[in-house]
């Protein structure tokens, strides 16, 4: 972070509570250094703790940490995507598909809509990704039932696919919904005319990636492997 951002982020943490204020710092500084690459004190720095020890009396741990971090936005994310899934139509195919990976996507994205904090939380997600912390381990199960619950109806869409691939294609199309979105707010991107469009597009592609037949390559990998390809 630059010596300006630092800056601005401590006069901001001025105006709020010590645990918020450290949250957004480690929001901020856990994007930018990873996970384990910045100190308790570089954090209690940038949210203007005078106390070395303020982390640990909010938190206990790194690992408590990471997860308030997590849960400080996700618990807006989640009933959002609940929302959403209640107006998708079981109608089948494409359309349905396509309609529930929206609910994993528009809500997350409505992260990156210009704060005075700044916007860091998605980029968090993806190095918490990058460093092999499973984002559905980061947070309490209550707050992903929205990501489940549209995963569970993706499935009941992909029964063209064997299971290996299903499971898979989901895998994939949650990190590029994450990586793709970090990037996005990485570019400022909330703040772009362009922004609908840019969204619209990722789930057009994560929709395809998921329900796309199987390439003659794929079929000759499962049968090398011993798979058994299902039956459409």
């Amino acid at each position: 972070m630059s010596g300006k951002g630092h800056r601005e982020l401590t006069r901001q943490s001025e105006t709020k509570n010590g645990r918020t204020a450290i949250i957004e710092a480690a929001e901020s500084l856990f994007a930018e250094y990873g996970l384990h690459g910045a100190s308790f004190r570089q954090i209690s720095e940038a949210a203007n703790q005078k106390n070395a020890s303020a982390i640990q009396y909010h938190f206990g741990s790194r690992d408590q940490l990471v997860e308030a971090v997590f849960e400080n936005r996700m618990r807006y994310v989640n009933p959002k995507r609940l929302a959403l899934l209640e107006e998708v139509q079981p109608t089948g195919g494409t359309e349905e598909a396509r309609a529930l990976v929206s609910t994993w996507v528009w809500p997350l994205a409505e992260e990156l809509r210009p704060r005075e904090e700044g916007n860091h939380y998605v980029q968090f997600m993806a190095r918490a990704t990058r460093e092999k912390q499973l984002v559905i381990q980061l947070a309490p199960a209550d707050l992903m039932t929205g990501w489940f619950l549209a995963a569970d109806r993706l499935k009941q869409l992909m029964t063209h696919l064997p299971e290996q691939v299903i499971r898979t294609r989901l895998l994939a199309a949650s990190d590029q919904c994450v990586n793709c979105l970090a990037a996005f707010e990485a570019e400022q991107a909330g703040a772009s005319p362009d922004f609908e469009l840019q969204v619209e597009t990722l789930i057009d592609m994560i929709t395809a990636g998921l329900m796309a037949p199987m390439s003659e390559a794929s079929e000759r990998a499962m049968k090398k492997r011993g798979g058994r390809r299902k039956k459409s």
